[in-house]
């Protein structure tokens, strides 16, 4: 509050907050500046758009950008162009108090990472390359396509509520979620955080979670016709599945585009190989793509809601850190499901038990990452896997609730990986 010289306060918006909610507040308390968090994915592209949106009603306040799914690189690259004001890119909570330090100052020097700075700059210069012709881009190699058991959506009904914690990326969920990465610490004094705080806060919550049976596992997935043509990929009804419709399942690509029910675009890359999602598939012939969308279940939500109510944040902060992990869990446990039906296993056994998080065939891309940032296409996923009727729900900004839930396009491609645009 400014009025308040000398004196810093800060009002908490709360989660899910809306713009809307932080621009009231901001002209009602007359704040320095407006800090900005977010655990996932999801969130980096909405205070992209929240940014520009600040801008035309031309507010050029200081912003504070963190979150775990929050890297310095998109702040760079994504939100400095689209805002006039200075945006700090925090790490942490060390990086919130100095960047506010500064603002009291008025200092608006938002460089809070010079060695990452320089590492950018680097990097841009390198990107420097121009697109050639799509015709001179090598694509990846041609691959027999799988035959799935089934066309459309499917619910998987197997009882993973204990299984999931065995699925959960722990070192992700101590480092990231919950803030411990062991950074200045010896091996010895990492291994007895884990041991003496970390693993026993785990199998604590995880018995809560059990026990108070606040986890509801929802898994949606399903396989449709699809294929590719340069930058789009074409998603088909399923009643064009080849084991139904043999005969149009080899049309000229011009035969068939008008009848795709859906058209996903997706961006390339501006350097070598400059890849597209959408190279993974097949254009000659109809090909195979799947969908995901699984979430934690809207108790756990609940749940944390009345911790921060209750001011237990710590709390608060654990419960939904590992909340978030169990619907990236899941999301593994549907993927191992996808790669058993289409039998391409790879040095894994064909069980959702046998868990294998790496260095198996094919990817999962979610919207909102580097490859598919575009978030307005989770409404493809969303007609399609109708996860509406579990209550999940897509916001006018294209964020699903419950908060851990997560969608997801899966591609079977062995030479499918995760890379930048």
């Amino acid at each position: 509050d400014q009025e308040n010289k000398g004196l810093t306060k800060s009002l908490n918006i709360g989660i899910k907050a809306e713009l809307e909610d932080f621009l009231k507040a901001y002209k009602e308390h007359n704040a320095y500046a407006i800090g900005i968090s977010g655990l996932l994915v999801n969130s980096t592209d909405v205070r992209k758009e929240n940014l520009e949106e600040m801008k035309k009603r031309g507010i050029n306040i200081p912003v504070l950008l963190g979150g775990a799914a929050l890297t310095n690189k998109f702040v760079e690259e994504f939100c400095r162009p689209v805002y006039d004001g200075p945006i700090f890119y925090c790490k942490d909570a060390f990086d919130g108090i100095e960047a506010m330090t500064r603002i009291e100052e008025k200092n608006f020097d938002t460089n809070l990472h010079p060695k990452e700075e320089e590492k950018i700059v680097i990097e841009k210069k390198k990107k420097e390359e121009k697109i050639i012709p799509f015709e001179q881009i090598k694509m990846p190699k041609r691959v027999p396509t799988p035959t799935p058991p089934f066309w459309g959506r499917k619910v998987l009904k197997a009882d993973v509520r204990e299984l999931a914690f065995d699925w959960i990326n722990h070192k992700l969920l101590f480092s990231q979620r919950w803030g411990y990465s062991g950074k200045g610490m010896s091996k010895e004094e990492r291994e007895k955080q884990r041991n003496e705080l970390l693993w026993p806060m785990f199998e604590k919550l995880k018995r809560e979670f059990i026990q108070k049976e606040l986890f509801e596992p929802i898994m949606l997935y399903g396989y449709y016709p699809c294929r590719s043509d340069k930058n789009t990929l074409l998603i088909f009804d399923e009643s064009e599945g080849w084991n139904k419709s043999e005969d149009i399942n080899k049309e000229p690509l011009e035969d068939v585009i008008g009848r795709a029910k859906y058209h996903i675009d997706f961006p390339r890359q501006k350097r070598k190989p400059y890849r597209a999602i959408s190279d993974y598939f097949k254009s000659d012939e109809h090909d195979l793509i799947a969908f995901t969308c699984v979430s934690a279940g809207s108790k756990i939500s609940q749940y944390e809601q009345e911790l921060y109510k209750e001011g237990k944040y710590q709390e608060y902060f654990f419960v939904h850190g590992l909340g978030v992990e169990l619907a990236e869990a899941l999301a593994e446990i549907v993927h191992k499901q996808i790669r058993i039906e289409l039998g391409i296993l790879k040095n894994e056994k064909p069980s959702i038990r046998d868990v294998k998080m790496r260095a198996y065939q094919g990817a999962r891309y979610s919207f909102g990452y580097p490859a598919c940032p575009d978030l307005s296409q989770n409404k493809v996923i969303f007609d399609l896997l109708n996860p509406q009727e579990f209550g999940i729900e897509l916001s006018e900004t294209y964020q699903m609730h419950p908060e851990q839930t997560t969608s997801a396009l899966v591609v079977y491609h062995p030479e499918a990986t995760y890379f930048a645009v």
